[in-house]
């Protein structure tokens, strides 16, 4: 069986999809997928309802219920902190400035000099699953903000602005990738095209975009 062997009552995240939250399994079904034994999972997202996973393509972690515990209790997320403090407190400014920074600030996977380049490279191209319409924007404000409803703390208009500002760097922060990934003698051609390839088609358009600026 491919990673972990999940049954009823589990908690987990799906690592690729951060925004979702801690969920629950529901369901759990022995499955095959292209020859390869697996599982089906139903898991019950916070932020996201039930989605049926299989094991062998989805990447789903385990979390112990200690890890649940310190989440409630602390948040694991600065903009918590400052999402408390209210306009009337002396900190009101500098919290407002930090929660701007959290807000536009890319996740620090794809910016931990400790993983490879190639992994950077995979998950900054994953960010290009964000768009400025729809839901899509309100996944993204929750992985940025660490709240559930992001509309409590920002109206629609300012999660547009600070998207704007966020995307600037994220395609900024793509070109660095890829001029390293480049130089990487250990990296060929061939793995960053394949990334490429299996990226969301918004990421492969500003691949295409920064390369032709070059």
């Amino acid at each position: 069986m491919p990673k972990e062997i999940f049954e009823f009552g589990d908690r987990v995240r799906l690592q690729r999809r951060p925004e979702w939250g801690i969920g629950s399994v529901v369901k759990v079904e022995a499955a095959m997928l292209n020859g390869t034994r697996s599982q089906s999972v139903s898991v019950r997202f916070a932020n996201q309802g039930i989605k049926v996973l299989n094991t062998a393509v989805a990447e789903i972690e385990l979390v112990s219920h200690e890890h649940v515990e310190a989440l409630a209790d602390a948040k694991a997320h600065p903009m918590v902190q400052w999402h408390k403090i209210s306009e009337n407190d002396w900190l009101a400014p500098i919290a407002q400035r930090k929660i701007q920074e959290v807000m536009v600030s890319l996740p620090e996977n794809v910016r931990d000099a400790f993983c490879s380049i190639k992994q950077r490279l995979k998950q900054t191209l994953d960010l290009f699953r964000f768009e400025r319409t729809g839901g899509s924007l309100i996944e993204w404000a929750i992985a940025q903000s660490g709240l559930d409803d992001p509309l409590s703390r920002f109206t629609r208009q300012e999660l547009e602005l600070l998207f704007d500002r966020w995307m600037t760097y994220r395609q900024d922060h793509l070109l660095k990738m890829l001029q390293e990934a480049s130089q990487d003698i250990a990296f060929s051609r061939d793995e960053i095209d394949s990334l490429v390839a299996a990226a969301p088609l918004s990421a492969q358009e500003a691949v295409r975009l920064v390369t032709t600026k070059r």
